[in-house]
C-alpha cells in the first residue's frame, strides 16, 4: 500500500465527514434557536459553546489537511500528523466530548436520581478530558518525524477507552430508567415516547461510543498510519450532532397536555416533562 494511501487519503476522506457532519450540526443549530427561542439559558449557552468549539475544530482539519496535500506536494517528506493545528484539535476534541457528556449525565441523573452513577460518568468523562489534554501538551515536544511514536499510547488509549465507556454506561442507563418507568405506568402514550427516547439513547450512544472505539483499533492495529486520525476528526461532529438531536428531538415528544412521569428516585430532581422541557412560551 503506497504512502499517500495511508496517510493523505484517510485525512481527506476523514475532513469530508466532517465537513459533512459540520454541515448538519450547522442546520440543527438554526433548527434548535428557531423552535426554543426561550429555551433554558444554560442550554442555549451550551449549544453555542459546543458548536464555537466545533467550528475551531473544522477549521483546523482544514487547515491540516490543506498542509498535507498542498504543502505536503513539495516536500513530501515533511508529511507529519504532528502539527499545531492537530494538536489544537486534540484539545479540542475533548472539551467538546466532555460538554456534551455532562449534558447526557445531567440527563441520566434527572432520569435516575442516582448521584453514584452520575459521579461515576462525570469521572470518566474528567479522565478522558484530561488524559487527552496531558498528551497533546506531550504532543507539542514531538519532533516532525512522521514514524516517531508517541511515549504515552497507554494514556491515549486510556482516555479513549474512558470516553467510550462513558457514552455506554450513559445510555445503558438511559434505556434502563426509561424502560423501568414505562413498565410502571399504563398510559399508552407515555410507552410511546418511552420508546421513543430510548430509541434517541441507544442510537446516539451507540454513535459516540462505537467511534470512539473505531479510533482505539485503528490506533492499536495501525499506528503509524493516518487511519486512526480520519475517525477522531469526525468523533467531535458525532458528539455535536448527538447535542443536537437529543435537544431538537424534544419537540417531537412533547405531550399536549400535562402528563409527566413521576421518577421514584428519592431526591428532589424536580421531574420535567416527558419532553424535558422542550418548549416555554415566549
Amino acid at each position: 500500500m503506497s504512502g499517500a494511501a495511508i496517510t493523505t487519503g484517510p485525512a481527506v476522506v476523514g475532513s469530508m465527514i466532517a465537513s459533512y457532519l459540520f454541515g448538519c450540526s450547522t442546520l440543527q443549530t438554526y433548527t434548535y434557536y428557531r423552535r426554543f427561542p426561550c429555551d433554558r439559558r444554560v442550554f442555549r449557552i451550551l449549544v453555542a459553546t459546543v458548536m464555537t468549539l466545533t467550528f475551531a475544530h473544522i477549521i483546523c482539519i482544514m487547515y491540516w489537511t490543506w498542509t498535507l496535500t498542498v504543502s505536503g506536494c513539495e516536500n513530501p517528506d515533511g508529511v507529519t500528523i504532528f502539527s499545531n493545528s492537530r494538536d489544537a484539535n486534540l484539545i479540542l476534541t475533548p472539551l467538546i466530548s466532555t460538554f456534551v457528556q455532562a449534558f447526557f449525565i445531567y440527563r441520566l441523573f434527572k432520569f435516575s436520581g442516582s448521584k453514584t452513577l452520575a459521579a461515576f460518568c462525570g469521572i470518566l468523562s474528567m479522565l478522558n478530558l484530561t488524559g487527552t489534554l496531558v498528551d497533546a501538551s506531550t504532543a507539542l515536544g514531538i519532533s516532525t518525524d512522521r514514524t516517531a511514536k508517541n511515549a504515552r499510547n497507554w494514556l491515549t488509549i486510556l482516555t479513549l477507552v474512558a470516553a467510550a465507556v462513558c457514552d455506554l454506561v450513559i445510555s445503558i442507563g438511559l434505556v434502563y430508567f426509561l424502560q423501568r418507568e414505562r413498565r410502571r405506568t399504563k398510559a399508552h402514550q407515555i410507552h410511546n415516547i418511552a420508546d421513543r427516547l430510548t430509541r434517541w439513547a441507544i442510537e446516539t450512544g451507540l454513535a459516540t461510543s462505537m467511534s470512539a472505539v473505531l479510533v482505539i483499533v485503528f490506533f492499536c492495529a495501525m499506528r503509524n498510519t493516518f487511519l486512526w486520525t480520519a475517525v477522531y476528526d469526525v468523533l467531535a461532529d458525532v458528539y455535536t450532532n448527538s447535542l443536537l438531536a437529543a435537544l431538537n428531538s424534544r419537540k417531537s415528544t412533547r405531550i399536549r397536555d400535562t402528563c409527566v412521569i413521576e421518577f421514584s428516585t428519592g431526591y428532589d430532581t424536580s421531574p420535567d416533562p416527558v419532553s424535558d422541557n422542550p418548549e416555554v412560551a415566549c
